[in-house]
């Protein structure tokens, strides 16, 4: 079987060998199957037997079968690893009506975070993701339980896909951003054609980040 891409893994895959990675960097050696499923976030122990067989394949990872730490990475996987980007996964934004931001210390997990090819987003500064919740993007095919992949700005483009956030009333949105009236009003448009979109004072919307890609979950 041919080496995969990095871009051709699963995000379960990726977030396997990437797991392993950095546990043998910490720790001097590598994890169990159980450490695995726990650390990548991989629902049962079965699945990451699942995911590991396909990474052996692939010739990323050698298993020792008898061992209880018997997973390390092949040396092609140091050369995959090198191409991924770890984004951190640090809350929810609602694509519907603006929604009530929650707490960000609460959202925020250090360990909670996904692997994208470096040739999907570049330079990984300022990267975070998103958990979207809402049907009001899925004409620019960003449904419920997605993950979009966001870029920390303050400066969009007439058309660009930003998260807003709405200062007077504590509250977030995922929407296509228009300016209007000299950049005093912004229109928020859904990409739904069963909602309008709606205006804001500008002076009352921030703009935390752009859309860079998707990963679709559904």
């Amino acid at each position: 079987m041919s080496r995969l891409a990095p871009d051709t893994l699963t995000e379960p895959q990726q977030r396997i060998l990437a797991f392993i990675s950095q546990y043998m960097a910490e720790h001097d050696l590598p994890p169990t199957i159980r450490e695995i499923q726990k650390g990548a976030g991989i629902s049962s122990t079965s699945m990451v037997s699942y995911h590991l067989k396909a990474l052996e394949k692939a010739h990323l990872v050698n298993r020792y079968e008898r061992r209880s730490r018997g997973v390390v990475p092949a040396r092609a996987a140091h050369a995959q690893l090198r191409d991924v980007v770890s984004v951190p996964i640090v809350g929810r934004i609602v694509a519907s009506e603006p929604a009530p931001t929650p707490d960000p210390d609460a959202l925020a997990d250090a360990e909670n975070t996904i692997q994208i090819a470096r040739s999907i987003v570049g330079n990984g500064d300022g990267l975070y993701a998103l958990e979207v919740k809402g049907d009001s993007m899925i004409d620019a095919l960003i449904n419920d339980g997605d993950i979009v992949i966001m870029r920390r700005t303050s400066e969009v483009n007439n058309g660009d896909l930003a998260a807003i956030f709405l200062t007077d009333r504590n509250e977030s949105t995922l929407k296509r951003v228009y300016r209007e009236k000299g950049g005093l009003r912004l229109k928020l448009k859904p990409e739904n054609p069963n909602m309008k979109p709606f205006y804001v004072d500008a002076r009352h919307a921030q703009i935390q980040g752009k859309v860079v890609c998707v990963i679709r979950r559904t």
